[in-house]
């Protein structure tokens, strides 16, 4: 029998999840009616493989793979979690955020795992183990997150007491920020370069009304997922979608590609121009962004700049998994490995960013002795008082132009 206040947050926890999760299988139900579904059951299968696949379940379609996570669907279930969670809860009250937290994750994690089992036919199958994680991280954190914001107990997540190393992962995820905004705008950017090239893909498909919705919901979860892309771009590895297409800093080879209107962002084939290699610098420059960010105790200029080539690891650490997260089968046959390769953008973005970060520590660590020594020279000066010029000065040995 648990302790009378544990049940609280097992009870709200556990709803937590359950609304959270009808509210995201309301919308994949509402766009499984309007994408042209019929007959019942169908339509709840289709409903609940729309919420599993958006948690990063993957799908197996009569033998062809899609195992691509889909990040935008991803942010949206962890938005919306948070925003349940704190409706879920009351200002100033007293909960066990941690235990909260891992029962609505344990609870989304059963349903997925279940509604994987039950849903999967001989032609259309998830994965329970991929569903079951995915729900569990992403209802998890974003329950942890909503009812901590709620609370006013944001300090509840971390994990340390230590100011320093709060300092250096505060600082990492602006680096990290910071490389994320950038493959945003340059997906932004390109597409709307090239926005009469979408316009003709969408046309050639004529989804209609309802597929139109359902089209355009998949193109914005899709751009997420090739932000990640670009910022393997940045970083250096780049990108691939089929054994035929392949973006870096260099250039595009491009093969034949999916006709979805958002990938009207990618680039034209060819050599691209040469001042594109300067955007080879975002990265060593967000690692830079997290070193000046960092806060240390000690005035060891040592210390510091340590401390800041940590922030930009950690950064080029979490950049480096979510690129490498963020590939996989998008179809059959080419189309069986797409998106950036899993190990190099790691490799290449935690000492590119560690290097950032020491070189950004030093700054803010020259400028600080600097701003500290100009300080002490402007009290030094008002302490001495005002002083008259020597011609106003009256005769005498202190005179200062000399006389006796």
């Amino acid at each position: 029998m648990p302790e009378a206040e544990t049940v609280p947050y097992v009870r709200r926890g556990a709803v937590t999840a359950l609304v959270a999760v009808g509210a995201c299988l309301t919308i994949s139900l509402v766009l499984s009616l309007v994408s042209g579904a019929s007959g019942v059951a169908p339509v709840l299968r289709t409903t609940v493989r729309g919420w599993l696949v958006s948690v990063g379940s993957g799908i197996d379609v009569q033998g062809t793979t899609v195992g691509l996570v889909p990040w935008g669907g991803v942010v949206a279930v962890g938005l919306l979690t948070a925003w349940v969670a704190a409706r879920s809860v009351e200002p100033g009250e007293e909960l066990e955020l941690g235990g909260f937290a891992a029962t609505a994750a344990g609870a989304a994690g059963v349903l997925a795992a279940l509604g994987s089992v039950l849903t999967s036919t001989d032609e259309v199958s998830t994965s329970p183990v991929r569903a079951a994680f995915g729900a569990f991280a992403i209802t998890g954190a974003g329950a942890a997150v909503g009812a901590a914001t709620r609370l006013g107990r944001r300090d509840a997540l971390w994990f340390t007491e230590d100011g320093e190393i709060r300092s250096v992962v505060r600082a990492a995820v602006r680096g990290v920020a910071v490389m994320l905004a950038g493959g945003f705008v340059l997906v932004l950017a390109m597409l709307a370069f090239r926005l009469d090239r979408a316009g003709d893909l969408w046309a050639l498909l004529d989804p209609g009304l309802g597929g139109g919705l359902a089209l355009g919901i998949l193109c914005l979860a899709a751009v997420p997922t090739l932000a990640l892309w670009s910022v393997s771009v940045l970083i250096g590895p780049g990108f691939a979608l089929g054994s035929s297409t392949s973006v870096d800093l260099t250039g595009a080879h491009l093969g034949p590609v999916p006709g979805l209107p958002v990938l009207a962002a990618l680039p034209g084939p060819g050599r691209f121009d040469d001042w594109v290699v300067v955007l080879a610098l975002l990265p060593p420059v967000a690692g830079a962004i997290a070193g000046w960010a960092v806060e240390a105790r000690s005035a060891d200029p040592w210390r510091r700049v340590g401390l800041g080539a940590g922030a930009g690891a950690l950064a080029g650490l979490v950049v480096g998994v979510l690129v490498g997260l963020s590939g996989g089968a998008v179809g059959p046959g080419r189309l069986a490995d797409a998106g950036p390769p899993v190990l190099s953008p790691l490799l290449v973005a935690v000492p590119v960013l560690a290097a950032g970060g020491a070189i950004g520590a030093a700054l803010a660590h020259y400028r600080g002795a600097r701003a500290s020594t100009s300080d002490d020279a402007t009290k030094a000066r008002a302490s001495r008082g005002p002083r008259l010029r020597w011609r106003k000065q009256p005769p005498g040995a202190g005179r200062g132009d000399g006389a006796a």
